[in-house]
């Protein structure tokens, strides 16, 4: 049995709202949509966030509820593969303009 957080009559608990207030019946805890078994970090989602960073970066935020070590892989990898690609990028560049 509930009980209504407006009045406190007691309420069966398939009651959607309180017969005797109107107000709506709290509603029991939902399971969460994480699943521990399915949360093992991906070697091929790190690998494509690797190659395509911005997939990493939209992947992390959308996934974080469900697959949290999943998705937080991901968006580590993309940063890291960012990072690396910019300083290559400015390396080059740099010791580019040096040598010509």
């Amino acid at each position: 049995m509930k009980y209504c957080t407006k009045c406190g009559k007691e309420l069966f608990d398939e009651a959607v709202f309180c017969p005797n207030c109107g107000c709506a019946a709290p509603n029991p805890p939902t399971a969460s949509p994480y699943r521990a078994a399915d949360d093992h970090v991906s070697v091929g989602l790190c690998v494509l966030a690797a190659m395509i960073p911005l997939f990493g970066i939209i992947y992390w935020p959308l996934m974080h509820r469900e697959t949290p070590k999943k998705a937080q892989a991901c968006g580590i990898t993309a940063i890291v593969s960012w990072a690396v690609c910019a300083c290559l990028g400015f390396l080059i560049g740099f010791f580019g303009a040096i040598l010509l």
